[in-house]
């Protein structure tokens, strides 16, 4: 009989006997297996479930040893086969130097330029020492820079940079002399078709200044430039000054420090004015600006 009032809800007091029927004996070994006694303390589906740390194994010594041997052959095997390979390219026929084109010679002919690099006939290209082959080059006193470069698969271009001879310098012997006072070559028979101011004052002076006074000619020279044609021989003083001798009535001009393009073609426009003031002058002195003095020579 229920209570008075009661309303739905759980049940009030004992299980009924239906219900402990099946939950079974209360010896837990009696219990049928797959059963669960649920615990007291906390409801089974209210347990952690940890999960148990698995730690790797270490690899023993013989392990790692192991793979480092076969690193060490691998990279042997790739070695090997790159060395081959390089050696296999090393050659070949079809990388020996069999050609040279020659750029940039005029004073010296294409024949002596070959000459000259010669030494890379033959050789493989990849292998050719270009700084080497660009030292011999410019061995020769004509050669001022070189230029040396490959084109595969048998081509070597070289391209050549010529020092130009200004002037004569005046020594034991005549020689082409180019603007930093350098000497080129010796004036003769195979040079002979240069028409060049001579460069005098340098004969019996220590090395150093004859140096210094071929170099302060070669700036004079270049800085005429074309007008350069006019001049037949500079005498370089020990001051430093410049003696210049013009082609044609030979009047001497005394030159100190640059501009002197400048102060040679005020003279030269003031040629027959000069004649007219003074006759009979030869030497003029132009070291000073704005300025023309006439000697006469008796």
């Amino acid at each position: 009989m229920s209570r008075r009032g009661a309303g739905p809800g759980l049940p009030v007091g004992p299980p009924p006997p239906e219900l402990m029927a099946l939950l079974g004996p209360e010896d837990p070994e009696a219990r049928p297996r797959g059963s669960f006694e649920p615990s007291a303390e906390e409801p089974p589906f209210l347990r952690l479930h940890r999960r148990a740390r698995v730690r790797p194994r270490r690899r023993g010594t013989a392990a790692r040893v192991l793979l480092v041997v076969q690193a060490a052959a691998v990279g042997l095997v790739a070695v090997v086969g790159a060395w081959t390979a390089w050696q296999r390219v090393f050659a070949s026929e079809r990388l020996r130097v069999g050609k040279l084109e020659v750029r940039g010679s005029h004073f010296l002919s294409e024949g002596e330029v070959r000459e000259l690099a010669s030494p890379a006939v033959g050789e493989n290209i990849l292998a050719l020492d270009i700084e080497a082959l660009k030292a011999r080059l410019r061995a020769s006193p004509w050669v001022a820079d070189a230029t040396v470069t490959r084109a595969l698969p048998d081509t070597v271009r070289v391209e050549i940079h010529e020092r130009v001879p200004l002037a004569l310098a005046e020594l034991d012997r005549l020689y082409l002399m180019d603007a930093d006072g350098g000497l080129i070559d010796i004036y003769g028979p195979r040079t002979g078709a240069f028409d060049l101011p001579i460069v005098r004052g340098l004969l019996g002076v220590e090395e150093a200044s004859r140096r210094d006074r071929a170099r302060r000619a070669g700036a004079l020279l270049s800085d005429l430039a074309e007008l350069a044609s006019e001049v037949s021989e500079v005498y370089v003083e020990a001051s430093g000054d410049l003696r210049v001798v013009l082609k044609g009535p030979g009047e001497v001009l005394l030159f100190g420090d640059p501009p002197y393009r400048q102060r040679l073609v005020t003279f030269l426009s003031l040629r027959r004015e000069l004649a007219e003031k003074a006759p009979g002058a030869e030497h003029f002195d132009l070291r000073f600006r704005g300025r023309i003095y006439a000697k006469r020579v008796h």
